[in-house]
């Protein structure tokens, strides 16, 4: 694939699609489906709330709603900011197993080492900053972030409470570079980014970086397809929901190649029909377009994603608004998901000469 250089950012959703997104309410509250407030009196004690909390939770009418379906409570802001780490991740792991718990099933993942790196320079007022770093906690090999609802609280007003927002959407992804020289064997980049030449559109880029007197580079999304270079590192936008769900990551890997994309690989069922009748298995190294998915420890496809070179893929990392088109390296992808339990990483390679004939 040639010389590959690279370097992480971090993009956010624009302003226009945060505008358009509701935020929040200030009020913290957890969804518990199933759940009676006995079972939940002594799910939180073991998990290691202090017994008048618990109390309070349950026997407070204004702070606990019970339905058929499940049990919300309503904890205090102060409550929630003073949870113990071991206490806050054995609530947030119940709470991320119902889609009612829209931060706790789909948190703020942060690839990074810690906030303040997350973070970077971005504006962000130091007590906002120290809460994040405060109410960040451990899922898998992730560090995540739930509580948008306390930055809420903390807002000083409209616009802050949308930069926060905007905040939650912070993704770190990968710029990367194809560098290019006379030296290199022209022929062999040609074919590998061509996908064995089946993709002569980005010929004429190699070919011109490649006449520079003294070489030079090319963004790898210019040698991505036409559907990929329309996505990368953009957010999803409501117009793309037309089927009633947005693209995930099966959508975006089974699309790659299409100009016009097919919103039947939004069905779990019609994407695996497609890898089964559409590719082969195949082991490393991977090639340009080969399709990675990620199995849990049961053998069930967790997460597909696109392989590029130098252990780069074109992936997205969820159906939600908030997760963008990036290229990313697999480790990050897999550490992102390591909570499912990784049972493997199978490849997958398209038959090009059946369907050409």
């Amino acid at each position: 694939w040639g010389q590959v250089q690279w370097h992480y950012l971090h993009i956010e959703a624009p302003d226009w699609i945060v505008a358009n997104t509701l935020l929040p309410h200030s009020q913290t509250s957890w969804n518990f489906s199933g759940a009676s407030a006995e079972n939940l009196s002594r799910f939180f004690l073991a998990a290691g709330v202090p017994l008048e909390t618990v109390e309070r939770w349950l026997k407070d009418t204004r702070a606990i709603i019970s339905g058929p379906d499940a049990t919300t409570v309503f904890p205090d802001v102060e409550d929630v900011v003073n949870l113990g780490m071991a206490t806050r991740c054995a609530i947030y792991q119940e709470l991320a197993k119902s889609p009612l718990n829209e931060y706790f099933a789909n948190p703020i993942y942060i690839l990074d080492r810690n906030v303040d790196e997350w973070i970077g320079l971005r504006k962000v007022r130091p007590e906002i900053k120290a809460l994040i770093t405060k109410l960040a906690y451990q899922r898998g090999e992730v560090l995540c972030f739930s509580d948008l609802s306390v930055l809420m609280h903390y807002a000083k007003g409209d616009a802050e409470a949308r930069d926060l927002a905007k905040l939650g959407t912070r993704k770190r992804a990968i710029m990367a570079y194809l560098h290019v020289t006379q030296a290199d064997d022209i022929e062999k980049l040609e074919s590998y980014w061509s996908a064995a030449y089946r993709r002569k559109d980005v010929l004429p880029i190699l070919e011109s970086v490649a006449q520079l007197p003294d070489g030079g580079r090319v963004g790898l999304s210019h040698l991505m397809t036409a559907q990929a270079r329309k996505l990368i590192y953009t957010y999803p936008t409501l117009d793309l929901a037309t089927a009633g769900r947005l693209p995930d990551c099966h959508w975006t890997t089974f699309n790659y190649f299409s100009y016009h994309p097919q919103n039947i690989y939004l069905d779990l069922r019609l994407a695996a029909n497609r890898l089964m009748e559409g590719y082969d298995k195949v082991a490393p190294p991977y090639r340009y377009g080969d399709a990675l998915v990620f199995l849990n420890k049961d053998g069930d496809a967790i997460h597909s994603c696109v392989y590029l070179c130098d252990e780069l893929v074109f992936t997205k990392n969820g159906e939600s608004i908030s997760a963008p088109w990036i290229i990313s390296e697999i480790q990050d992808v897999r550490r992102l998901y390591s909570h499912l339990g990784f049972g493997g990483l199978q490849g997958y390679r398209r038959r090009w000469e059946q369907e050409e004939r």
